[in-house]
């Protein structure tokens, strides 16, 4: 066998290598020595050493069949076992099954079938496999170990677990040298220890470092946060994400959404910041039905004769308003009131009979009878009102109390409809969102506080910066010579003891008169207020409450109400949106400002709102913008009812101007000025209804054509209606107007077309054209039509000219 020569293939052209026989306990040799049968032998091909407990080798085929105990080794570091081998020499494919392990450097791939070439150095598995590296162990239905680069892909239900994440995933590629781990499609990462959940379909995740970076239909949730981002990088040791693009926040607990197109996210404070284009949404709910919805689940059906008696007594004064609104008064009162009532009605309407004792048979009365057998409702006979007459009421079916009813069912279904909701968008160059404790919080309005009013009771001493060095006389110290005596210690005896003073008598405390005790807990109370960090609204120092925080350029848009500022505050905790340097409000055609404007929201709903100092108010009624109705003073009180304007409260130098208008002509007559230390305006449907002056008002009035242009205004008048954001779109910093195409200008003659001489003198008047038409052809009806259609419509000279009649033959 050693003396043949190797064969050479045509495709390779290369040298067939041979399976040798290194070393065996037994070989026997069989059929004409073309299968031999070997204990114990070790097989060697090219870098590649087999060895088993007993196998079969065929020469003539270069093929191994080995069985017990099989192991493949290359190197020092790859090692394959089995418990039988197929290995075919000349493709160098080796078949491995039964408790098939493959061990490369530390990496440990188990199986139960198992494909490996080993001039490749692949190795491939499809029914099902585990690869364990170090700490993390992947499993899957198929997969493929590359040797030299230590590359694994896995198919079909991967699985891969490490020490601080769970990764499922559909295609998945690992490399057992970096640890780093490749997704090709749906892949989930759970979190053991913070239980977050990373999803993407396209991405890395480094098992090392424990760092993220995905880049198709990324998302990443914790409890009730999710962020979404077309690109996301997260490190989970430093609880560090980043996303770029389609950026979205979104806090399902507290119903905050942040969009943007670049965001941060801190998990140790967890706290986000979104940049370029960045906006918030929070949900307003218009509609409040949390009353009605309590009535309408007492309502029953009718003919009930406990429908009203049900209710609770807290509830039943409510429904009462409720019925009165809908002329409904009487249904609520008690039965023998209400059957008098009824008692008359059904007199006036020729049914007098009905409340007499009844002279039918009492089986004309039951009222449990089939649908079927029921007489049509358009019958009015005594006998059919009985029959259909509630006992409590005894009243007909269409008198007041059917129709209250079925009022009160209307009422039901109207209150079960869905509370209709709104979005209020709030936009700025940075959105920066957190959450505090209830402390934390109270520190953080304090510094603000102190930081926007400075004490200026406490002086601030300028330290003198020296540009050059100042001239130094040096004095030396004068020796003074040292003191002996304590060398000689009681020289002259003992010294006397110190008097003891008398003691002191204790002043005594003169009671605390209770009216100055009172007026200090008023005093206190409003400093309180004024800082408006002291009040706890019923939370705990560890309560965690959410803040958003917008930083320049911040904007404000509601379907009803505009807002902007250059900064902007919003804490959950109050449910107040604080607007800080030049902020301003636009609703209901009314521009507010202020130096510093606090709006606040309850069941999220607009409830009130504080502008302070230097507030101001302009209004102008029908788009009249060279009228404007003004209020301004130190501080305004504003409060909302059903999101609309309700009432403005001015303190403080309060100051007005109103026109009055002509109720035919609706023009401007006269003009009205007042001063007053403080007035209450009031609006009705979010409109302009009248005003209540305090604490001796000085009210003037004059016609408006007597009155100067200084005197139309007030001292602090700010108009900006350009600033008003005009959609949801134009608060994004990227917002671009479109452009509003102008019509082309017609100035100058149109081509086609000479002026038309004037009667009177001679000379074309302005704007006046004619058509041109060629010598010696006179203007006929038809020729109209060599005119282009557009110069056509654009001139009315045709008709002005008088048609030639056309002669005989033409």
């Amino acid at each position: 066998m050693g003396q043949k020569k190797p064969k050479v293939t045509a495709a390779s052209g290369k040298k067939k290598s041979k399976i040798t026989l290194i070393s065996s306990t037994t070989l026997e040799y069989l059929k004409n020595n073309t299968i031999a049968k070997v204990h114990n032998g070790v097989f060697q091909q090219d870098y590649s050493i087999l060895r088993s407990d007993s196998a079969y080798s065929y020469t003539d085929k270069n093929m191994v069949d080995a069985f017990g105990h099989v192991n493949i080794n290359q190197g020092d570091t790859l090692n394959i076992f089995s418990d039988k081998l197929n290995y075919d020499g000349n493709t160098k494919q080796a078949i491995l099954t039964g408790h098939v392990k493959m061990v490369d450097k530390d990496v440990t791939l188990t199986t139960e079938y198992l494909t490996y070439n080993t001039a490749t150095r692949i190795a491939t598995y499809v029914g099902g496999g585990k690869l364990v590296n170090k700490d993390n162990t992947l499993t899957s239905i198929n997969g493929y170990y590359f040797s030299f680069s230590r590359d694994a892909y896995f198919r079909y239900n991967v699985v891969c677990k490490t020490p601080d994440a769970l990764i499922k995933t559909d295609t998945l590629r690992y490399n057992s040298g970096t640890r780093i781990s490749y997704f090709y499609g749906p892949t989930h990462i759970y979190g053991t220890k913070d239980k977050d959940t990373l999803y993407t379909e396209d991405g890395t995740y480094n098992t090392v470092n424990e760092q993220a970076r995905f880049g198709k239909k990324n998302l990443y949730s914790q409890g009730t946060k999710t962020l979404k981002g077309d690109s996301l990088f997260y490190d989970r040791l430093k609880g560090y994400g980043r996303a770029v693009k389609h950026i979205t926040f979104n806090d399902n607990e507290q119903k905050t959404t942040l969009r943007g197109d670049l965001g941060e996210f801190y998990k140790d404070d967890d706290r986000a910041i979104v940049t370029q284009n960045a906006y918030a949404i929070f949900v307003v709910e218009e509609k409040d039905t949390t009353k009605t919805d309590s009535v309408a689940q007492k309502l029953t059906a009718p003919g009930d004769k406990n429908a009203v008696n049900k209710k609770s007594p807290a509830q039943t004064k409510t429904d009462s308003v409720t019925l009165k609104r809908l002329g409904l008064a009487s249904a609520a009162k008690k039965p023998p009131v209400q059957t008098k009532t009824d008692s008359v009605t059904i007199k006036r309407m020729g049914l007098g009979q009905v409340n007499k004792k009844p002279t039918v048979p009492s089986s004309t009365v039951k009222t449990d009878a089939p649908a079927s057998k029921t007489p049509p409702a358009k019958k009015t006979g005594a006998g059919d009102l009985k029959g259909k007459t509630d006992t409590t009421h005894k009243t007909k079916p269409g008198s007041k109390v059917k129709d209250k009813a079925d009022t009160l069912h209307k009422l039901k279904a109207d209150t079960l409809k869905r509370i209709k909701s709104d979005s209020l968008y709030m936009a700025a160059d940075t959105l920066e969102t957190q959450i505090l404790t209830w402390k934390e919080l109270k520190k953080l309005q304090r510094d603000r506080f102190e930081a926007n009013n400075r004490d200026t009771s406490i002086k601030i001493v300028k330290h003198l910066i020296l540009t050059k060095a100042p001239k130094v006389i040096t004095i030396e110290a004068p020796k003074m010579p040292v003191d002996t005596s304590f060398y000689h210690k009681e020289y002259f005896g003992k010294p006397k003891p110190k008097p003891v003073p008398p003691p002191v008598k204790k002043k005594q405390v003169k009671p605390i008169d209770p009216k100055k005790l009172a007026a200090d807990s008023i005093r206190n109370k409003i400093m309180a207020d004024s800082l408006e960090v002291i009040a706890n609204h019923g939370l705990k120092d560890t309560s965690r409450v959410r803040i958003i925080s917008g930083h320049h350029h911040s904007k404000i848009f509601k379907s009803d109400l505009q807002a902007k500022s250059d900064s902007m505050f919003y804490s959950y905790a109050d449910s107040t949106i604080r607007m800080y340097v030049k902020p301003m409000i636009w609703t209901q055609g009314s521009q507010l400002s202020g130096d510093t404007i606090y709006l606040r929201m309850k069941n999220r709903k607009l409830d009130n709102m504080d502008l302070f100092p230097n507030a101001f108010v302009v209004n102008i009624e029908k788009n009249d913008s060279l009228h404007f109705n003004q209020m301004g003073g130190t501080i305004i009180h504003g409060t909302f009812k059903d999101s609309k304007l309700n009432s403005l409260l001015v303190t403080g130098n309060a100051e007005t101007i109103a026109f009055t208008r002509d109720s035919a002509t609706n023009k401007v007559t006269d003009m009205m000025r007042s001063l007053s230390s403080r007035f209450l305006a009031n609006f009705v449907k979010g409109e302009f209804n009248r005003v209540t002056y305090y604490v001796k008002p000085d009210i003037r009035a004059l016609p408006f054509k007597d009155a100067k242009e200084e005197d139309k205004i007030l001292k602090g008048f700010i108009w900006k209606p350009k600033d008003r954001p005009v959609s949801k779109e134009s608060i994004i910093g990227s917002y671009k107007p479109p452009v509003v195409k102008k019509p082309a200008s017609t100035k100058g003659p149109i081509k086609g077309t000479v002026p038309v001489k004037s009667k009177t003198t001679g000379k074309p008047k302005p704007g006046d054209k004619v058509t041109t038409t060629p010598p010696g052809l006179k203007m006929v009806k038809d020729s109209a039509l060599i005119i282009k259609l557009d110069t056509a419509k654009k001139l009315d000279t045709l008709k002005k000219i008088p048609a030639a009649k056309p002669k005989a033959g033409q």
